[in-house]
């Protein structure tokens, strides 16, 4: 071995130790994006269907049609998604005469990631449910 080739191997190691480390964090931080968004999707599902049992029974009395009460179905949508206890950046509840829909929003706690991304643009993640009233004879 030459004496100017002395260490070079030493560093390439190292870059190669950098390297692999940063592609670790990143595969940290994808799977627990995904599994936030699996949580969300979850949470979302069961809040729909809550809210989607907010049927108006005066109106199903009255004339026979299903039709959802606002004000009830978002009372258990917000019930259901502060039951299970999910830290959440937004939720949105709509409410039409025959479906209601959740949208969920929460931010990911990055590790190694959060080195590389700006703390103005964290990464969030997003989960959407629909559900319809059915009433079982």
């Amino acid at each position: 071995m030459r004496q100017d080739e002395r260490g070079s191997i030493t560093i390439w190691m190292l870059g190669l130790s950098l390297l692999l480390l940063l592609f670790g964090g990143l595969a940290l931080d994808y799977w627990r994006a995904l599994a936030l968004q699996r949580e969300l999707a979850s949470v979302a599902d069961s809040a729909a269907i809550a809210a989607a049992s907010g049927i108006d029974e005066d109106t199903y009395r009255t004339t026979g049609e299903i039709v959802l009460d606002p004000a009830r179905s978002l009372a258990l949508a917000d019930e259901s998604v502060s039951w299970q206890g999910v830290s959440l950046e937004s939720s949105m509840v709509e409410v039409e005469p025959a479906s209601v829909t959740v949208t969920l929003t929460a931010e990911v706690e990055l590790g190694l990631l959060g080195i590389f991304i700006d703390d103005d643009r964290p990464l969030t993640v997003t989960a959407t449910a629909t559900a319809e009233p059915v009433l079982i004879p």
